[in-house]
């Protein structure tokens, strides 16, 4: 239920006239629907204990919204939706959950699921679990270097050389040039030997780009506008506005195609358009296990690797890992590197948890979101013991906020090494790096690498 938090948090702001009071924390507004004409919510977000209200239910073409329990039948026949998952499932480029990890691993796990195991434990299995993440991180950890790079093209773009009216933002604008700063620097891209004069631009080795979690596509017009990038292909699961698309698409020389499918569906040797090509996949915001999925879907096992457009068609990639919290062990691309360290499905889990110390400095509320793209998180002073606090919560609250913050970047770092070494066995030579200063964006690590053959 959207209502404010109960945890000293801020409180939303107040509805504005004439509109439904449920809060869409995702979005940070309010319901657009006007309320029912006896209650402050409309028949979407009507409460199941208001009077006349039925309970509803997820609808089962698309579980992000709901229906009356007794208007399931009737719903599912006529969801707006039903028509694009058919016209989804029906593409040559669909295979449900191709990209989802060892089916054997069970489902999902949820964060309040991570936090209810980790308060069952004992003080003294947390205590161990604390001892074994510092072990683990200082036997295997990869360092991880800074390499904030701005290269001469992308100089020139970011000085507004490059006229577009679009929404960029001086924080994402810094993210997405050192992206392809460094994708230059570890020979991914051919450097801009010579003035961009006249709209041609430097020629790369890659014939085309697959950007995964793409969202509006800017990182790709970087790409276009610095390096030339002529084949774009943005996989995306959501909708958004203020896309790049319309900028691209207005250059003649470009050939976009937006594929709106969850990653872990992806078959990338299904897209008729990039066969043949050689290709880089790139992504600035791959949260929790979209990680892992991607690079499942660039370095696919279970599909025929004698494919014309499997492995070999892949020339580098670079992505940028963040969220750490979501991910999942059925998902991870490096179980045995984990399992050979003693790392459990439970300490996997739990380390989830605790990575968002890393970035939120206080992971101890149960409902404190983690804000990572648009406020940067500072790691908080001491706090006060809640009198109320028990067991592993009361123990967590006594860590020092630093030194929780440095268990939660030890936790990120096991993670990301792991995907690393990951790639490193599948024959590309990778590299871990902090691509931005933490003041930018806490969310700051780039995983690189580029295939050998």
């Amino acid at each position: 239920m959207g209502h404010a938090p109960a945890n000293g948090k801020r409180s939303p702001p107040p509805p504005p006239l004439g509109r439904c009071h449920f809060w869409l924390p995702n979005k940070r507004r309010h319901c657009a629907n006007s309320p029912l004409p006896s209650s402050q919510y409309c028949g979407n977000h009507l409460p199941e204990s208001a009077p006349g209200a039925g309970r509803r239910v997820p609808c089962p073409v698309d579980p992000s919204h709901t229906v009356l329990e007794e208007n399931l039948e009737a719903h599912v026949g006529k969801c707006p939706l039903k028509k694009q998952v058919a016209a989804l499932t029906a593409q040559p480029y669909y295979s449900k959950g191709i990209n989802s990890g060892t089916p054997e691993a069970g489902c999902g796990v949820t964060s309040a699921e991570k936090r209810a195991a980790v308060y069952r434990l004992t003080e003294e299995e947390f205590r161990l679990l604390l001892g074994k993440i510092r072990s683990v991180h200082a036997a295997v950890a990869a360092p991880i270097r800074e390499s904030n790079l701005i290269t001469a093209a992308c100089d020139k773009w970011m000085s507004g050389q490059v006229d577009r009216k679009m929404p960029y933002q001086e924080r994402h604008v810094a993210q997405q040039a050192s992206i392809v700063g460094n994708m230059e620097a570890f020979g991914l891209l051919q450097k801009a030997s010579h003035e961009v004069v006249d709209g041609e631009n430097a020629a790369v080795s890659a014939q085309a780009v697959v950007e995964f979690g793409a969202g509006r596509g800017y990182l790709t017009q970087v790409l276009v506008d610095c390096y030339g990038i002529r084949n774009v292909f943005l996989v995306e699961r959501r909708s958004y506005k203020l896309k790049a698309d319309r900028s691209l698409r207005q250059n003649e020389d470009v050939t976009l195609e937006r594929l709106r499918i969850d990653i872990e569906d992806l078959k990338l040797h299904g897209i008729e358009a990039l066969r043949g090509l050689q290709y880089l996949a790139i992504g600035k915001h791959l949260c929790g296990p979209a990680t892992d999925m991607t690079m499942m879907c660039c370095l696919p096992e279970r599909y025929d690797q004698t494919e014309e457009n499997g492995k070999r068609s892949l020339q580098g990639l670079a992505l940028a890992t963040c969220c750490h919290h979501l991910c999942q062990w059925k998902h991870y691309t490096n179980k045995s590197f984990l399992s050979g360290l003693g790392i459990t499905e439970e300490d996997f889990h739990a380390m989830t948890w605790f990575s968002s110390w890393a970035v939120d400095g206080d992971h101890s509320y149960p409902d404190a979101p983690v804000e990572v793209e648009d406020t940067p998180s500072e790691v908080r002073g001491p706090e006060k013991l809640d009198q109320e606090a028990v067991g592993i919560e009361r123990v967590i609250r006594s860590i020092p906020a630093g030194e929780r913050a440095t268990l939660g970047s030890m936790c990120k770092d096991i993670i990301d090494t792991g995907r690393l070494l990951w790639l490193g066995q599948k024959g590309l030579v990778a590299d871990l790096v902090s691509y931005v200063p933490s003041s930018i964006s806490p969310e700051n690590r780039l995983l690189i690498a580029k295939c050998t053959s």
